[in-house]
């Protein structure tokens, strides 16, 4: 991505963005997902727990001179105890040359020294070993190790880099894992413009040998980027059938069927070289327009797979709006497991499922709307009316079934969930036509950004088949959703599908959500509804 200097001369201090308090609860700037003190941020990196600080590390894309992408290129370094409020670092890897970046890779710990870098006095857990691409001269790209002594706040590079060199622009993102049933390390790399997810196997973390190709598999787009490869459990198994399976990553940009970026991700078997698909069929791990170069953390206490996003798309990331000095953020992170689902009546898929990691101990509930058993229409509407005090993080939780199978195109057959700014008229919602059925989003804000940049797509729709069936044969979805000043997170089906979303209001931050409808007579029961305001514990 080029430099917009015209644009953008100026140099931000780092103090005056943080003596305005970042993570203020008044601003814009999100509470629960991970954003940079200032500057620039796109691709997480080098996730990884270490299990003797019992800390999340979070390595990132960061020029922390700028809002847009431009070298040098760094990894910013971020840790939690929560996965969700996060403490900063500063720059925990830097390029030799102004002109060189950090580009993405991933971090593993090195438990049993195989590497051969550290010495005993080094506890297993914090032998740190980072392995990255340099975008280097003449845009050549070369895979680099760098060790940390001190649980990954300082590294130190490998005197013998490049570790992989095989003389391409188009060389990148590795993400490393340890193959328990080989006792080898193995490297997913992309040939990205070949359409190449590439694997490399080694001993010791330095010496790479290739293995295998995943090629021109799925929705191909323009190019490959981030690769990721984990094994997680199905949770519906099938009787005398395996009850895990490994799950290929990849991200596509540009060329996402709504355009610009998105991920898309297989299901099969790994070998510790050949990864093969149970189908060539493509999924994409999110649907919405902000979800991006996903990973998944390394060495998790419990063996749980959980994973983070970019939340942006690279067709308006570097013209959003950064009134408070910084562009991008994290998605929330989340939990990954595999479940059998239909996808139409007549076809069960393994899909993978996510649900967000929000931990109670760390969320308050300010105030909450609870309904049951309500016949909606449009005198039974329900709306929050939660107090001044809001700090702009919200969530839903939703429960409906079609009670009218005898609708018709010509009516009226939609009803909304709207999410209310604090100041004016201005809203987004989530709605579901029930003769369409379809649910549909629509982050139409009056903010000049939205009205100027014909790529921020304000409104499209997905299908998602029912939950399940009542006793009559009524379909009956489930919808979570959660808000966090200007990130719309939504889970359908308790997480079969999700959609990650931006929005800029002009004015205000979330304060109150609306479930409505034009409808005069019922075509929708509302069998649970929860609305929360949440507060930071």
């Amino acid at each position: 991505m080029a430099h917009n200097q015209s644009t953008h001369q100026r140099k931000m201090s780092l103090s005056s963005i943080v003596s305005s308090g970042l993570g203020s609860m008044i601003d814009g700037r999100p509470l629960i997902h991970m954003t940079p003190p200032q500057g620039w941020i796109n691709d997480p990196n080098g996730l990884y727990y270490n299990q003797l600080e019992q800390k999340y590390h979070m390595y990132y894309q960061y020029n922390p001179n700028d809002t847009v992408w431009d070298t040098p290129l760094y990894w910013g370094h971020a840790t939690s105890d929560n996965l969700l409020t996060w403490d900063h670092h500063g720059v925990a890897i830097s390029p030799d040359e102004d002109d060189h970046g950090i580009f993405s890779g991933s971090i593993v710990v090195d438990k049993n020294n195989t590497s051969g870098y550290f010495d005993d006095s080094i506890d297993p857990e914090n032998r740190i070993v980072a392995l990255y691409t340099l975008f280097g001269d003449n845009e050549k790209q070369t895979q680099e190790v760098a060790f940390s002594n001190d649980g990954g706040y300082t590294f130190e590079k490998y005197n013998k880099n490049p570790v992989i060199d095989v003389n391409s622009t188009q060389f990148r993102d590795p993400k490393v894992i340890w193959h328990e049933e080989t006792q080898k390390w193995v490297m997913l790399l992309v040939k990205s413009q070949e359409y190449k997810v590439q694997t490399y196997v080694s001993d010791n973390l330095l010496d790479w040998e290739f293995g295998s190709n995943f090629t021109k598999e799925g929705y191909l787009g323009f190019q490959y980027e981030c690769p990721g490869l984990f094994k997680t459990k199905i949770e519906n198994p099938k009787e005398g059938c395996v009850d895990e399976k490994w799950v290929l990553v990849m991200a596509i940009n540009p060329g996402s069927p709504i355009g610009g970026s998105i991920n898309e991700y297989f299901v099969g078997d790994f070998d510790g070289v050949t990864f093969t698909p149970d189908d060539h069929a493509t999924r994409f791990v999110d649907t919405g327009k902000d979800f991006y170069a996903f990973q998944a953390f390394d060495n998790t206490e419990d063996g749980r797979i959980i994973g983070v996003a970019w939340a942006s798309n690279w067709q308006y990331a570097q013209r959003v709006p950064d009134d408070l000095g910084y562009r991008g953020s994290m998605s929330l992170v989340r939990e990954y497991t595999l479940r059998y689902d239909y996808t139409n009546p007549e076809t069960e898929q393994l899909l993978l499922v996510q649900r967000p990691v929000l931990d109670d101990q760390y969320l308050d509930v300010a105030d909450e709307l609870a309904v049951e058993a309500v016949d909606l229409n449009k005198t039974s509407n329900l709306k929050t009316n939660f107090d001044s005090e809001n700090i702009g993080l919200l969530d839903f939780n939703i429960t409906f079934t079609l009670t009218n199978n005898s609708l018709t195109f010509a009516e009226i057959t939609n009803f909304d969930i709207k999410i209310l700014s604090s100041i004016g008229d201005e809203s987004i919602k989530i709605g579901f036509d029930g003769k369409v059925g379809e649910f549909y989003i629509n982050r139409h804000t009056s903010h000049v950004f939205q009205r100027e940049n014909n790529f921020f797509t304000e409104r499209w729709s997905n299908y998602v088949e029912p939950l399940t069936r009542d006793t009559d044969n009524n379909k009956v979805y489930q919808v979570y959703g959660i808000v966090d000043k200007n990130i719309l997170e939504v889970y359908f089906n308790n997480g079969a599908f999700t959609s990650t979303n931006t929005f800029f209001f002009e004015r205000g931050i979330p304060a109150n959500i609306e479930v409505t409808t034009d409808v005069d007579n019922s075509f929708v029961e509302i069998n649970k509804l929860s609305i929360r305001k949440l507060e930071l514990a």
